[in-house]
């Protein structure tokens, strides 16, 4: 996912968080007791956590949405 991501451009805090904060209101991922959940990151806090049957449901879910983001806010390279 990072190295896909960052291949356009997106790097982790811009359009989606890999375990952490975001710099804005985006989605991030992290595993938690071997299960996988996505969370969204808004004004210094985490929530709606979603738990996954997955990793790659996860990582599907997150990297459509920092696309999406990318490419709306026009950072994402072809």
């Amino acid at each position: 996912m990072k190295t896909y991501l960052a291949a356009h451009s997106v790097e982790d805090g811009t359009a989606y968080s890999h375990g952490g904060l975001g710099g804005g209101e985006i989605h991030g991922i992290e595993e938690i007791d071997g299960v996988w959940h996505t969370y969204y990151s808004e004004r210094g806090s985490k929530r709606g956590y979603r738990a996954w049957p997955s990793e790659e449901e996860a990582v599907a879910f997150v990297v459509k949405d920092a696309e999406r983001f990318a490419r709306a806010y026009k950072f994402w390279k072809e």
